[in-house]
């Protein structure tokens, strides 16, 4: 899955804007999103840069963590071709 792709899933699943989802992807991008003791700093800059309250940030995280971890395993599934 590519970023675009990342993106527009991720909007299709919060409702966000295509900005709002744009700015999400740029924080996820800066940090290590699969350590658990990073989840706190992803929560807080989302809710600092997005303007949401902690709830919605850790919805967005959890979010994003499913949409990643979908990719994921259909590209083990299908490493080479079409899903």
């Amino acid at each position: 899955m590519n970023k675009t792709e990342f993106i527009a899933e991720l909007q299709n699943r919060t409702g966000y804007t295509l900005e709002q989802c744009t700015l999400i992807n740029s924080v996820l991008e800066s940090h290590f999103i699969f350590r658990k003791k990073n989840k706190p700093k992803v929560v807080a800059d989302i809710t600092e840069k997005l303007g949401f309250d902690e709830v919605a940030a850790n919805e967005v995280f959890d979010t994003a963590m499913a949409i990643i971890r979908q990719a994921a395993g259909l590209k083990c599934k299908h490493p080479i071709g079409k899903r």
